[in-house]
């Protein structure tokens, strides 16, 4: 996606791009595949092609087979390298997808180009699309140009596991555009060990979580390098060869199997569960308890699925004024999340008017609601399970399931539909659909 831009990027400016990237995949690209009735591009425009600090431009995208429960954004890219994203409205009856793109104080001027737009479940590359009737050009006379200036690093521990979790703070500042992230590794004579740690808008600090690859070998990792980047993507870098010394920085790794993994005091390495665990603790999809367990064991709620659902679609919550369900009123905990399924019609309750939050959920019910949150084609070919026939109110769900690798059953070919799900088992399921589609 990058490669044409007529700009050198530093490793920070790549791997935001990379996290850039990957987040967009998941949040877009999930059920590229599989989706019925993609939306198509048609064609773009701006309000003015040239703004200043403090103006508001109107960016206009038309496509077909949009429509208003779709998640659409839009991404444009500084000629520095800086992203900014913007959603982007659907208005059924004209057919429009319009969001507003706001000059910065301290913008690089130039021209900014559309890099993508994602409309569900379709990314039209700004490299692979001429979407130059979108491009913005900045003027500007006073830029960011100042990099960042950087205090410390904080760990919440240097000796943990592959699989562990570090809670890492980079005390840092910009006083213009603001911070956007740091890059950070720790170098040993096998594979480095990398962090990013995003700006935390409720700390207000470069702050979050790292998660040490499952695969990672146990040792001595070394700190190597730090880069902290304003919103311009301005740098301050910092190396171990070249740099003042920072010490007790290193990580040290042991190759413990009771280790926790991500965290989770019941999850250790060997768990056939911890590899799904681990990418979905990584995502915020789903977390533990405060006694630091993830009781994998434990039956899912259907409300707590909802929310796994949506927070691992990426779908923005809503919040209507009057609820669906007469059991789910607007006080409920979950209630954002399951009105939210249900606007993207992957719940509809039952024929009493409940959607009974609090029962457990089955395997059949996860199913059904990943292949319709995936937009995912229904496929009944190959050999039925035994214990699903084809008069199943679940069956297509669960042959589709099967097919494009988000479940495969237990030995004797058998899938136990109406068996409630356990965390570990739900993990298993959502990592499958969304990390590895049809795989």
């Amino acid at each position: 996606m990058t490669g044409n831009k007529p700009f050198k990027q530093s490793k920070l400016q790549r791997f935001i791009i990379f996290i850039v990237i990957l987040t967009l995949a998941l949040s877009f690209s999930i059920g590229y595949t599989y989706a019925v009735g993609e939306p198509t591009f048609q064609s773009i425009s701006v309000s003015t092609s040239n703004a200043s600090p403090g103006d508001t431009v109107t960016v206009t995208v038309y496509a077909t087979g949009v429509s208003t429960t779709d998640t659409c954004g839009i991404a444009y890219i500084s000629p520095k390298g800086a992203f900014r994203f913007m959603d982007l409205s659907y208005d059924s009856t004209s057919g429009k997808l319009t969001g507003t793109f706001t000059v910065d104080n301290y913008d690089v001027p130039g021209v900014w180009k559309v890099a993508f737009i994602g409309i569900s479940g379709t990314l039209i590359d700004g490299d692979v699309t001429n979407l130059s009737a979108g491009d913005i050009t900045v003027v500007n006379s006073n830029p960011d140009v100042t990099p960042p200036t950087f205090s410390s690093l904080q760990l919440s521990t240097t000796q943990t596991n592959p699989g562990g979790k570090v809670h890492i703070i980079v005390d840092a500042s910009d006083s213009e555009s603001g911070l956007e992230g740091a890059f950070i590794t720790w170098a040993c004579s096998l594979e480095p060990i990398v962090a990013f740690i995003p700006f935390n808008e409720k700390t207000g600090k470069l702050e979050g979580d790292l998660y040490i690859p499952l695969d990672a070998s146990a040792g001595t990792y070394t700190l190597d390098s730090i880069s902290v980047a304003d919103k311009q993507l301005n740098e301050y870098n910092w190396s171990a060869a070249t740099g003042s010394a920072i010490t007790g920085k290193n990580l040290v790794l042991s190759d413990d199997p009771n280790a926790p993994v991500a965290g989770f005091v019941d999850v250790h390495a060997d768990d056939w569960f911890a590899k799904d665990v681990l990418f979905l603790a990584q995502l915020e999809v789903l977390g533990g308890y405060a006694d630091g367990t993830f009781r994998p064991a434990s039956n899912v709620t259907r409300a707590e699925f909802a929310k796994m659902v949506c927070q691992a679609s990426g779908w923005e919550l809503i919040h209507p004024a009057t609820p669906s369900f007469s059991d789910v009123p607007s006080s409920n905990w979950a209630y954002d999340y399951i009105e939210t399924a249900k606007a993207h019609g992957v719940i509809s309750g039952y024929p009493d008017g409940l959607f009974k939050p609090n029962n457990n959920i089955t395997r059949a019910e996860i199913c059904k609601m990943l292949i319709t949150a995936l937009n995912i084609d229904i496929d009944v070919s190959g050999t039925a399970f035994s214990d699903v026939p084809s008069t199943y109110w679940a069956m297509q769900y669960i042959m589709t399931a099967r097919n494009c690798g988000i479940v495969s059953g237990y030995t004797g070919n058998i899938f136990k539909p109406a068996a409630l799900a356990t965390r570990a088992e739900a993990a298993k399921m959502i990592s499958n659909a969304f990390l590895n589609p049809g795989q």
